[in-house]
């Protein structure tokens, strides 16, 4: 199972976290993973200030940490992400977690 956490401070992000994988199909054929995958490197793709996260990525793990105060683009940039990633849940819940905490 793939598991989104959500950190928020206020209504603004200030941390991301995906772990896991779908386990819908075997590796290289699971869709779900493929799905999530797209949507998340395409978000940290398309932030701008780059200098105002701490990223890292790994084999089944993505962790993105706001240094600064998350600006109104950036934050637009996740709210388009996670809710990409909640379409993909509507169609695959038992394969997807997606999970909201102060922080």
């Amino acid at each position: 199972m793939i598991e989104i956490t959500c950190y928020l401070k206020g209504s603004k992000l200030s941390k991301f976290v995906s772990k896991g994988h779908a386990d819908f199909d075997t590796y290289g054929k699971d869709i779900v993973c493929s799905a999530i995958s797209s949507i998340i490197i395409g978000g940290l793709n398309a932030l701008k200030n780059i200098e105002d996260f701490q990223i890292k990525i790994e084999k089944g793990y993505v962790e993105c940490k706001c240094l600064k105060e998350i600006d109104d683009y950036n934050q637009i940039v996740f709210d388009t992400m996670i809710t990409q990633i909640k379409t993909i849940h509507e169609q695959f819940p038992t394969y997807i977690r997606i999970e909201e905490r102060n922080g």
